[in-house]
């Protein structure tokens, strides 16, 4: 995808019982802006092979889709459960997604995207947070 260079940097936190994991981590992409919708691509290499990696969004809701060694595709509409689709070399998983909050903030050089949901697979939700930062330049 053709687009302006970026660094991309993701902090995200999950929670299930008293189990509590976090993650940061940084990649260069590209980001695009097409008539009111943003597009944001970059690629993670993971110990199984390549992931390509593109995020849309809005004001309004954000949609995640990843193709490579794993493949998913995951929207977040806030106070909205959506089934998703989670694609596996073990096969493919169904999850429920609730957004609980959704926001866009930007500033000249920034834009930050603040995720709180839940990936609901069983009888206890995982309680997901996630932080992109996308700094443009």
């Amino acid at each position: 995808m053709a687009g302006n260079k970026c660094t991309i940097n993701l902090l995200s936190k999950q929670k299930m019982g008293g189990e509590q994991e976090q993650n940061q981590e940084s990649y260069s992409g590209s980001f695009m802006d097409r008539e009111g919708k943003r597009f944001l691509s970059y690629k993670r290499i993971t110990e199984d092979g390549q992931i390509d990696c593109l995020i849309a969004f809005d004001r309004k809701s954000l949609t995640m889709t990843q193709k490579g060694v794993l493949n998913s595709k995951l929207e977040l509409i806030p106070g909205t459960k959506t089934r998703n689709v989670y694609g596996t070399p073990m096969g493919d998983l169904s999850i429920q997604i609730y957004t609980r909050h959704y926001q866009v903030i930007e500033t000249q050089m920034t834009i930050k995207i603040l995720l709180d949901y839940d990936i609901v697979t069983g009888a206890e939700p995982i309680e997901t947070s996630m932080d992109i930062e996308i700094i443009l330049g």
